[in-house]
């Protein structure tokens, strides 16, 4: 089904990317009767994913606050590191289609020898969905005499695609790594939560009502140097009970919150000298770190 390469530009950035002498090249893609697609994915990711026999499978992943990315997945890849060519080739059924270069990838020597951003990702995407086959064309791993393309079938895509967007639909605003490790800083006297803070913490609430492994918040309240002892240790309390009380008309169990404040002592500054507003306004901040245990439910 992966049609020979032909003597057009394509052929010519091949010759850059992969000079071949007698070798020819060597094909990796899933014929038309075996050529499937399998969507599958939760609020957290979605998958798509095309199995290539006797090199691996390529997916297209999308985890819930990230970007979509594309990558072959091959546990001994036959591809040499280096640039390679990644063109959208006709099937042999579509010959009226004109190749199109997308332009070059890294190889990499590991488990997941391409790797695409977004924007390379959808437009791998969108050249499948116009029925084409992005191929990727590299040196083989044991020769420079020889290539080897990987391609991508088009076949039997439709419905996964159906599947893949309706997940990508659900997916949750966050990941938990993004949550993890939360900061939320305050301008000088300021008490209440802005609108930033809001949206932050509506993204951890929605996380946490989706992974019942979230089991324990830990909020810590505290100031920059300004003012006295007492009111920085008053004013990091009602920051921290602020986000606090927040959470918790959002649906969080008040149980899980562990909320503390510690005013402007030194050891917890993250600036303990400050020269400066730039300084003081590091040190003005309420901290959220989030625990949570086993696989997520």
């Amino acid at each position: 089904m992966l049609r020979s390469i032909q003597f057009t530009l394509s052929w010519l950035a091949l010759l850059l990317a992969a000079p071949v002498q007698a070798g020819g090249s060597l094909a990796f893609h899933a014929d038309l009767h075996e050529a499937q697609w399998t969507a599958a994915g939760s609020v957290f990711e979605c998958s798509m994913r095309q199995v290539i026999p006797g090199l691996g499978e390529a997916v297209f992943y999308h985890q819930a606050g990230e970007p979509l990315n594309f990558y072959l997945e091959s546990p001994d890849s036959p591809m040499q590191s280096g640039r390679a060519l990644l063109t959208s080739l006709p099937p042999d059924w579509r010959n009226e289609m004109a190749v199109r270069d997308i332009g070059y990838v890294d190889v990499t020597a590991d488990r997941r020898p391409v790797r695409l951003d977004e924007s390379r990702s959808r437009l791998l995407l969108s050249e499948l969905r116009r029925g084409m086959m992005p191929t990727v064309i590299r040196r083989a791993a044991w020769t420079d005499e020889q290539a080897v393309q990987v391609g991508i079938s088009p076949v039997n895509l439709t419905g996964a695609v159906r599947q893949y967007h309706q997940c990508v639909g659900e997916l949750l605003p966050v990941n938990f790594s993004q949550i993890e490790r939360s900061t939320i800083f305050w301008d000088v006297n300021q008490t209440s939560l802005d609108e930033e803070a809001r949206r932050l913490l509506d993204d951890i609430a929605t996380y946490t009502a989706a992974d019942q492994g979230v089991y324990s918040f830990q909020i810590n309240g505290f100031t920059d140097s300004l003012g006295t002892p007492r009111q920085n240790l008053d004013l990091s309390r009602t920051r921290a009970f602020a986000v606090h009380d927040y959470l918790v008309q959002q649906g969080v169990d008040e149980d899980m919150l562990s909320t503390r404040y510690f005013g402007s002592v030194a050891e917890y500054r993250i600036v303990p000298d400050e020269r400066s507003a730039a300084d003081r306004e590091r040190n003005r901040r309420v901290t959220i770190r989030i625990q949570r245990r086993g696989p997520r439910q």
